[in-house]
């Protein structure tokens, strides 16, 4: 849905006049009235307000695309991987057999390195 449209069904939905969401956004009613014909865009701090006032998210205002969630399974996987190494690391020094501990360490390192390119 275009901005301008986006606007005016929102500011209806939420039962509000034009000079009602111009004195919550902090512009003039005819700023409002421009930006439901499309005929300007509001500015930055007022798309904020916007969003605010009549709960909509700019992202999906401005048509901007959710980041990959590939990128967040990485982070993931790279904390497993990490954890696991000092997990191991930890226990050998616990356990007064650190030779044996970074032997696991390394174990879990590599099983979640191929964990991760199985994920792939």
């Amino acid at each position: 849905m275009e901005l301008n449209l986006l606007i005016a069904s929102k500011r209806k939905e939420h039962g509000l006049s034009q000079e009602q969401l111009a004195e919550a956004v902090g512009v003039a009613r005819q700023t409002v009235s421009k930006w439901e014909t499309g005929e300007t865009i509001p500015d930055v701090p007022s798309l904020q307000k916007l969003a605010i006032a009549l709960e909509f998210s700019i992202d999906a205002a401005l048509d901007i695309p959710a980041m990959q969630v590939e990128n967040e399974d990485e982070e993931h996987w790279e904390g497993f991987i990490i954890g696991g190494f000092v997990i191991g690391n930890a226990l050998g020094l616990v356990l007064d057999q650190p030779l044996l501990g970074f032997a696991c360490a390394l174990a879990g390192l590599g099983l979640g390195f191929i964990l991760q390119a199985r994920k792939k």
